[in-house]
């Protein structure tokens, strides 16, 4: 009987300590409010990098950036590395250009990226 008691002693004990001393090692989770403004930021600028991205895609400025020493496939893996304020602040400024002036459009966003490339 007083084997079992020992026994079953030990065991709560080995089993308190290894509880408590994982409660020490393992890491708590903490979770933040995200604001409305945050992810409608996030969604527009995927939306934005798409619009840019399709510009890219067009062929005067593919002709136009290799006119200018480079190559489509850096210019659009720079637009994908961008952080979504400076794809925002790209598209904010695209937007901004008169209607019907495509050709100056094109020739502000490979300045843009000439810029950013470099």
């Amino acid at each position: 009987m007083q084997g079992t008691i020992r026994l079953a002693t030990i065991s709560l004990l080995t089993f308190l300590l290894t509880f408590f001393a994982l409660g020490l090692v393992s890491q708590t989770a903490t979770a933040g409010i995200v604001g409305t403004d945050t992810i409608v930021a996030e969604q527009n600028a995927h939306v934005e990098r798409a619009k840019i991205a399709s510009l890219l895609d067009r062929e005067d400025v593919r002709e136009r950036l290799v006119s200018y020493g480079v190559s489509p496939e850096d210019a659009q893996e720079r637009v994908a590395s961008m952080r979504d304020e400076e794809v925002l602040e790209l598209a904010e400024n695209i937007e901004a250009l008169p209607a019907g002036g495509s050709r100056l459009l094109i020739i502000v966003l490979l300045v843009v990226i000439i810029a950013l490339l470099l």
